[in-house]
């Protein structure tokens, strides 16, 4: 079996973090989502599928709540069963001779019943190191997220 050592960068209110291109993904414009104008929204949109329609995150740097309503894309995941959608300034697919990732596991106790938000990081010499999402970790946050709001 071949490892995808492919990335998805997504920038988040200048930040940048790494989707491993394992995860299924599908990435939407605005305009073909159904956008939630409600003031102060964690979920900035939905995208309207056979089955529903599935819930687009607005978060910050931190991966905090952070409504916002000037950005143009949306990327879908799909892992363990589960569909979301997170909000990106931008999205750019790196190459695997690109990137070279470390694992990293963050100190202190894990934030979802799924573990760690990342799993590794991008670290390039005088630049901010770049963390790899975990999929599910970070569905459940987005999850609990909206149970709270």
């Amino acid at each position: 079996m071949t490892e995808t050592r492919q990335f998805l960068r997504i920038g988040l209110m200048g930040a940048d973090y790494l989707l491993p291109n394992s995860t299924n993904y599908v990435i939407e414009k605005r305009e073909h989502l159904d956008i939630n104008d409600a003031p102060g929204a964690l979920i900035a949109a939905w995208q309207v599928t056979p089955g529903g329609r599935v819930p687009a995150y607005s978060v910050d740097a931190g991966l905090n709540p952070a409504p916002r309503h000037n950005w143009q894309r949306a990327v879908f995941l799909n892992t363990g069963g589960q569909t979301f959608g997170l909000i990106a300034d931008e999205l750019q697919l790196l190459a695997r001779e690109d990137v070279r990732i470390e694992p990293f596991i963050p100190p202190g106790p894990t934030p979802t019943p799924a573990g760690h938000l990342v799993n590794g990081a991008w670290v390039r010499a005088g630049q901010t190191p770049v963390l790899v999402f975990e999929p599910r970790a970070l569905a459940s946050y987005l999850k609990k997220l909206e149970g709270s709001a």
